[in-house]
């Protein structure tokens, strides 16, 4: 009786080891993909490989007996962002930094999951004796049944569907518009120059459609083996407005007007570490520092001094240092600093996560309120409705944020500046907004040491850099430890003279030249300005169109229905 025992519990033992072992590949080949599509933010040498990686994400996303499309793309999606947000890891808050990163790269991972479901939603019904016997090449049976408008439109709907879940992640939640496709293609400068009509999605959309026509292209050389117009019209499309992009792209950086007068703008870096910034301490020599450097800056006769956020310690008397410090120097700065404003009940008084703009004689001339605050960096969730909350959080009380664009306006010289905070140059809308105010320039205060030196600061810079191609307005970026910086409006980083790539993190100061355009309130706006996320908000309500309509042939036993069910019959054993 016993013996029996023991070989059925060695049985069931040997079964679950077996069927682990069933799971190896599939999970294997996620991380593949998910770690191929982190590359290029990590190492910009690897840009090409994000033109590949929606056609391998798709692929694989059906390659399983054991995992369906959803869960492959959420494999692929957790590696990518685990991966690619690995900088999380250097926060130096016990805990917080590796709950940070787990928890954003497992919500972050649905989107991608999403994208895999909706792609293989779409594909046509293929009859199930037609089906191959190899999981992995069930996409290329259910390609080959279509005709080539039926795959061009598929491929269509693929990329109009990665919009969507980039829109998606952009929005819900305060929205993470971090790492989208697009920014890959950073240095692809006539490519991307798209942004100014669609936004930084339009150019999502075009390297993914790409992709998916070349995985077509595979499809047809596997299919009709030495035939090259079989599989060249597949990517025809695709390339052909890809080239047209690039040149219209090409021409709109030629014809660029040539700027009317220059700015000379003196950016201090004091490259703070976080743990001091955070517990406050070595006040005197912070404030010593900054203003050292700022002195070494006016050397170079700038007409306007920039600090970045959290560069003053927030135990010292800011209002007069900066008063003393420009008066005595005769030069107008901008700076951050928090702003209290008290209320009815004098106990309860609102912060601000505020900039300020001081002239030439030290007199405040105007201040901007940040508008998108950090979750759990800056404020509680319903803190407002739970007060206990703020009391329970490390952050303590929670900021307010801001209302209304921030623009500052300066007398002398003559300017008009448009003021982004923190991450806030991340999101579309907030630069948009700003842009509609017709500024003469966009200028981003930041502190990114948070994550030590890592490439956090590096993919905030290329993610920044859409903006101004947005836009069409310079933007110039002052952090705490890099990257300081200017992106002029088609894209293009000068980051100055740099011995190492280490140097961007280095306390340092920069004085870049800015060219202007005329200051014109007639002057023109981008398409982008004039529109929004018109193309991005058309792709969410293409996608939720056509996957109502298949559900709905699905639901009426329609023979134009997928074979999604039969997939899931097929995971079920």
């Amino acid at each position: 009786m016993r013996e029996g025992v023991i070989l059925r519990q060695g049985s069931a033992l040997l079964l679950r080891k077996g069927s682990i072992k069933k799971y190896v590949v599939p999970v294997s080949l996620a991380g593949i993909v998910g770690i191929l599509w982190a590359l290029p933010y990590l190492l910009p040498l690897m840009a090409g490989l994000a033109w590949f990686c929606p056609a391998l994400l798709v692929l694989i996303a059906g390659s399983s007996n054991r995992l369906n499309p959803f869960q492959m793309g959420y494999l692929s999606g957790l590696y990518f962002n685990l991966a690619a947000l690995y900088w999380f890891l250097n926060m130096p808050v016990f805990g917080a930094g590796i709950l940070s990163w787990l928890c954003l790269s497992a919500y972050c991972a649905l989107f991608p999951a999403a994208w895999a479901l909706f792609c293989w939603r779409m594909l046509p019904s293929v009859r199930p004796s037609k089906l191959a016997p190899s999981p992995l090449n069930q996409l290329f049976c259910r390609l080959v049944a279509m005709n080539w408008l039926q795959r061009q439109l598929w491929a269509l709907t693929g990329a109009a569907g990665w919009v969507a879940v980039e829109m998606l992640q952009s929005h819900l939640f305060t929205g993470f518009p971090w790492n989208l496709l697009a920014v890959s293609q950073i240095e692809m400068i006539p490519v991307i120059q798209l942004a100014s009509i669609t936004g930084v999605y339009g150019v999502s959309f075009l390297v993914c459609w790409v992709s998916i026509s070349l995985l077509l292209a595979i499809g047809q050389i596997a299919n009709i083996p030495g035939q090259p117009f079989a599989w060249s019209r597949e990517i025809l499309p695709a390339g052909l407005v890809l080239v047209i992009i690039a040149s219209v792209g090409f021409h709109r950086i030629q014809s660029a007007p040539k700027p009317s007068r220059n700015l000379r703008l003196a950016l201090v870096q004091p490259s703070v570490d976080q743990t001091v910034i955070w517990e406050g301490t070595f006040a005197e020599e912070r404030t010593e520092e900054l203003l050292r450097l700022s002195e070494q800056a006016l050397t170079h006769k700038p007409h306007l001094l920039v600090w970045p956020e959290s560069a003053l310690p927030a135990s010292r008397d800011s209002q007069n240092i900066v008063t003393r410090f420009t008066s005595e120097n005769g030069i107008p700065l901008i700076f951050n600093d928090l702003e209290i404003e008290e209320t009815k009940d004098p106990e309860t008084p609102l912060y601000f996560n505020s900039v300020f703009l001081v002239n030439g004689r030290g007199q405040l001339v105007g201040s901007a309120r940040k508008r998108h605050l950090v979750m759990f960096g800056e404020y509680t969730p319903f803190a407002k409705q739970f007060p206990v909350l703020d009391s329970l959080s490390p952050i303590g009380s929670s900021l307010s944020s801001g209302t209304e664009p921030g623009i500052l306006e300066l007398q002398q010289p003559s300017l008009s500046i448009g003021l982004l905070v923190c991450f806030e140059d991340a999101f579309p809308s907030l630069a948009r907004d700003l842009a509609r105010e017709k500024p003469d320039l966009l200028v981003n205060l930041t502190n990114d040491a948070w994550f030590g030196r890592s490439l956090a600061q590096w993919q905030h810079a290329k993610v920044a850099a859409f903006r101004a191609i947005e836009t069409g307005l310079p933007l110039v970026r002052c952090s705490n430890n890099g990257i300081t910086c200017w992106i002029d409006p088609y894209g293009r980083m000068n980051l100055g003279d740099l011995e190492t790539p280490e140097d961007v993190y280095k306390s340092s100061f920069k004085v870049v030249n800015v060219p202007l355009p005329e200051n014109d309130p007639d002057k023109s706006t981008t398409r982008y300005v004039s529109d929004g996320d018109l193309f991005g908000w058309l792709c969410v309500s293409i996608a939720f169109a056509l996957l109502f309509v298949r559900e709905l042939f699905r639901v009426h036993g329609s023979s134009h229905d997928s074979n999604f069910d039969t997939d899931l019959a097929r995971d079920s054993h």
